[in-house]
């Protein structure tokens, strides 16, 4: 898989994995609402990673390749849009279409991102789902 097709799909997968099912409140739960946006979040240690890997800028280049197409379709949510990616990567890199629902609602400032530690630090994508999956129900 290329870079970019990569990065989308960790975009997508780092602001929906934040999603805790034992909190109630939104936007607290987190989960996939165009929170990575915020630099506050891009800075966490599990987003690291994403910002540096394979000498691209990774995460934050995955953002500035989307801002273009978001500042088109203003009524587009980020949590949308990252999602809409990420499926798109999948199908570009020889995968399945994968459907896609809209509707989801953007946090609009970053003190409403969730806080550090939702997703873990330096694993595999394989280890990062593993870890997930034990906490969170999809």
């Amino acid at each position: 898989m290329r870079p970019f097709p990569l990065k989308q799909l960790r975009l997508a997968w780092h602001d929906a994995g934040t999603y805790n099912q034992n909190i109630e409140e939104w936007p607290l739960r987190g989960g996939a609402n165009g929170s990575l946006r915020f630099e506050i979040e891009i800075k966490h240690a599990a987003n690291a990673t994403l910002s540096s890997q394979s000498g691209f800028s990774g995460l934050v280049n995955a953002l500035k390749l989307l801002q273009p197409i978001k500042d088109k379709y203003s009524g587009v949510t980020y949590a949308d849009l990252f999602q809409l990616a990420s499926a798109t990567a999948v199908e570009e890199a020889g995968g399945p279409k994968i459907p896609i629902k809209y509707g989801r609602v953007d946090v609009s400032e970053p003190e409403q991102c969730p806080e550090e530690g939702r997703l873990p630090g330096k694993l595999t994508v394989k280890e990062e789902i593993s870890n997930s999956k034990k906490k969170q129900v999809w």
